[in-house]
């Protein structure tokens, strides 16, 4: 199994939805919240590995 980070993960779906190689904070942010994969919850909270991982699972899936 292949180890996926975070950033990578963002950055290939920002390249699939925005066609852009250097994708924009704006850009970011919204596949970072269209997808789940803030680290942070609203409150200010640490969310849990597994909800993270969940998350980056469905979001890696989508990316194929």
């Amino acid at each position: 199994m292949k180890k996926i980070s975070r950033i990578w993960l963002i950055r290939r779906l920002c390249q699939k939805h925005y066609k852009s190689v250097r994708p924009t904070a704006h850009q970011i942010n919204n596949v970072i919240h269209m997808y789940g994969l803030n680290k942070y919850s609203v409150d200010g909270k640490v969310r849990s590995k597994e909800v993270l991982r969940k998350n980056i699972a469905k979001a890696y899936a989508k990316l194929n």
